[in-house]
């Protein structure tokens, strides 16, 4: 399939896996390729299923911006983040 953790694994994931994710073609790989450059010490995928099931798989209803969310679900996993 794809490499683990692979831009386009994550893509996938947003697209199918992530209940209701608005998934852009135009704007999602952008947003990836941005947080694999950013949190580069960080398993994303495995902190946006994270994401997901700590909403009990409904994050849509929880948060009004999801790709905001992500990014700072997935910053605080980060491990020069401050506690």
């Amino acid at each position: 399939m794809y490499p683990e953790n692979s831009s386009q694994q994550i893509l996938d994931y947003l697209e199918h896996q992530l209940p209701d994710y608005p998934f852009d073609p135009q704007l999602d790989p952008e947003f990836v390729q941005e947080l694999a450059a950013d949190f580069q010490d960080v398993d994303i995928l495995e902190e946006i299923k994270g994401f997901r099931w700590y909403y009990d798989n409904q994050p849509l209803a929880r948060v009004k911006s999801i790709r905001l969310a992500l990014r700072r679900w997935i910053a605080k996993a980060h491990p020069c983040s401050p506690p």
